[in-house]
């Protein structure tokens, strides 16, 4: 009988075993949900590629544009989302807690076609002296080689701390992002782990009005119209 009872022992081990492993598993991970929405339309984009970047992870957004990934807790990571009529985003994603964290992206077109016009994010615009002038905020290209921090998100926080709000505070208010400008495209705020910024030539910062009062969104006559919050950010990249 004791020597029939041992395989029965074995298996309650290795259940207890397997139990504890899912259970530390759960305890040290933490699940990124969250949406993707055509920044335009505002509409539920399906079959959006999300990829975390060096790890073998990945999975697709659903008919409501919703996704859910398990990731390791207290590490950063880079998550890609990707979808053939839009530009490519990238996120970074950290979490020291256990549960739940939201996140909403917002997808560029790569262009919108409208019977014969072809209109896409980028914009005409002129910047003259008196523009220039009217920048609240200038940033030298020479200020991100002297501060050396490789990484774009945190070097414009360091740079510009009362402009530049944590990209987790962004995305839970527009009013607390800013109109992204590079090169005179717009794109959203997002987009900023996507610069270099040892390539940054110059920055201008202009604040404004913000929706809701007066109505007055298109405050700059060079072209760049305020999209969110009360700040309108031009990169020139050299």
């Amino acid at each position: 009988m004791a020597g029939r009872s041992l395989p029965l022992k074995i298996l309650l081990v290795a259940a207890t075993t397997s139990i504890l492993e899912l259970a530390t598993a759960q305890v040290n991970t933490f699940a990124l949900t969250g949406y993707v929405v055509d920044s335009i339309s505002v509409m539920p984009v399906h079959n959006v590629n999300v990829i975390v970047r060096g790890e073998l992870k990945g999975t697709t957004t659903d008919s409501l544009g919703r996704f859910r990934i398990v990731l390791l807790r207290g590490t950063e990571h880079i998550l890609v989302f990707s979808h053939i009529g839009y530009h490519k985003v990238t996120r970074r994603a950290y979490s020291q807690h256990p549960g739940e964290v939201e996140y909403r992206i917002m997808l560029v077109p790569r262009s919108i076609a409208l019977g014969e016009v072809l209109v896409t994010a980028k914009k005409r615009f002129v910047l003259t002296e008196e523009t220039t002038r009217r920048a609240s905020f200038r940033i030298g290209g020479e200020e991100f080689e002297r501060l050396g921090e490789p990484d774009m998100e945190k070097a414009m926080h360091y740079l510009l701390p009362d402009v530049v709000q944590p990209l987790k505070d962004r995305l839970q208010l527009d009013k607390n992002d800013f109109t992204l400008y590079v090169d005179g495209e717009w794109k959203e705020s997002i987009f900023l782990d996507d610069l270099d910024p040892f390539t940054v030539r110059r920055i201008l910062v202009w604040e404004g009005l913000g929706r809701g009062q007066d109505n007055r969104h298109d405050i700059f006559p060079i072209g760049l119209p305020l999209r969110r919050g009360k700040y309108v950010i031009l990169v020139e990249t050299r």
